[in-house]
């Protein structure tokens, strides 16, 4: 199962030119005509990105206007749009917070400022802070939107408040004509924190609708249905997403894994294999040893044979070898197994008494009496228990049967 949580991906509104005729309050009386002036040409310079001219002109204003709250107010508003041009965010959170404590804005203005605040306070992980900013800001909005709804859930995430955060994640989505990608995997993202997976499936088959090129989604909907117990739609989902090229070499792996698991061994080996001849899983140990168990498990042992040749090329640990010449002898092919047996047994460094047994049996097939003799009795050697011991020592007194 992949456990994941994508990180929250909000466009924050980071900077919103401050035009006079908007963000003034048109009814401050004691607010001089001078003060609207300097701050309407301040704006120019901020939006035109003259970012020094533009603190130096603040500098002098915040000085000239320091007796009177209401027009300090305002240039301190007008300062936090600066910081924000200059990416110092603790600056502009310093300068709006003043703004809004102070109580000289206008109703709409605050709480513009309070949804702007909000947000950088995100932006510089001050959760608390934020979030009681953005709860300010709900309480006397009209009408929230779902990004506000969107926000709300960042800061319940980041405070591991995850019940509120779905909450408001959900209807975020719910309230929304056109929900955003990173919303969902948001909320598949909480759904995993809290190990709610059953509700993370109609999210996730949302995702695999709207964005069906994603392999990420078909991938996590696989995990997800494995995780509640239902195999079959799980392969169904990974074998469809394999159908259209959106599995990788692990994916196809887990997913033939997934076939011997149901006991669909001869899908599994198709898989492999044409998997294997395309390029899209490499021809290495796991992948060919995987081939070989799902052709035998299919009944299928000359395909096993041939894969076990392409194997030992590979694993020279003398195992593919071994494992060949008791398909052959299976298969009754005694000079094959009995070269692939010697072979095996020269490449391992710990052979077994079965690895000699069979030696032995198939030197007897041959004819080879000395062979089969010395065979039986390096098994008899290695024998652990009665019944081996047994076994070995008929084989002996037959052959030295007259």
């Amino acid at each position: 199962m992949v456990y994941w949580c994508l990180g929250v991906g909000l466009s924050l509104l980071l900077y919103t030119p401050l035009h006079a005729t908007e963000a003034l309050p048109k009814d401050a009386a004691d607010a001089k005509r001078y003060t609207y002036d300097y701050l309407f040409m301040i704006d120019a310079l901020i939006r035109n990105e003259k970012y020094q001219r533009a603190r130096i002109e603040l500098d002098a204003l915040l000085e000239r206007v320091k007796q009177n709250p209401d027009e300090t107010a305002l240039t301190r508003q007008a300062y936090g749009y600066l910081s924000i041009g200059l990416k110092d965010y603790p600056s502009a959170i310093d300068h709006f917070l003043f703004a809004v404590e102070s109580g000289a804005l206008p109703t709409g203005v605050s709480l513009n400022l309070r949804y702007t605040l909000a947000q950088l306070m995100y932006q510089e992980e001050r959760y608390k802070a934020g979030l009681a900013q953005l709860q300010s800001w709900f309480e006397q909005s009209e009408k929230p939107t779902p990004q506000a709804r969107v926000l709300l859930a960042s800061f319940y995430y980041a405070l591991k408040k995850y019940s509120q955060a779905i909450s408001a994640l959900k209807l975020a989505i719910k309230q929304s004509d056109s929900p955003q990608e990173s919303w969902y995997q948001m909320l598949v993202g909480l759904y995993f924190e809290t190990r709610q997976y059953k509700p993370s499936v109609p999210v996730l088959r949302i995702l695999v609708n709207k964005y069906p090129a994603k392999a990420q989604y078909w991938q996590q909907l696989s995990d997800v249905l494995l995780q509640l117990g239902r195999e079959q739609q799980a392969v169904a989902v990974l074998s469809l997403a394999a159908s259209r090229k959106l599995v990788d070499e692990s994916g196809l792996i887990r997913l033939a894994k997934l076939y011997l698991q149901l006991n669909n061994p001869l899908d599994a080996a198709e898989l492999l294999s044409g998997g294997i001849q395309r390029g899209d899983i490499r021809r290495r140990k796991e992948s060919l040893t995987l081939l070989v168990d799902a052709w035998l498990l299919a009944r299928e042992p000359e395909q096993g044979i041939k894969v076990l040749k392409q194997l030992s090329e590979i694993d020279k640990s003398g195992k593919p070898q071994l494992r060949m010449g008791r398909l052959l002898m299976e298969q009754e092919q005694w000079q094959e197994a009995q070269q692939q047996l010697e072979l095996g047994i020269k490449l391992t460094r710990k052979p077994t008494f079965e690895d000699w047994l069979l030696l032995g049996s198939t030197h007897y097939r041959l004819a080879d009496s000395t062979a089969a003799h010395s065979a039986f009795k390096s098994a008899l050697k290695l024998a652990d228990k009665p019944q081996q011991s047994e076994l070995a020592q008929r084989w002996i007194d037959y052959l030295a049967t007259p």
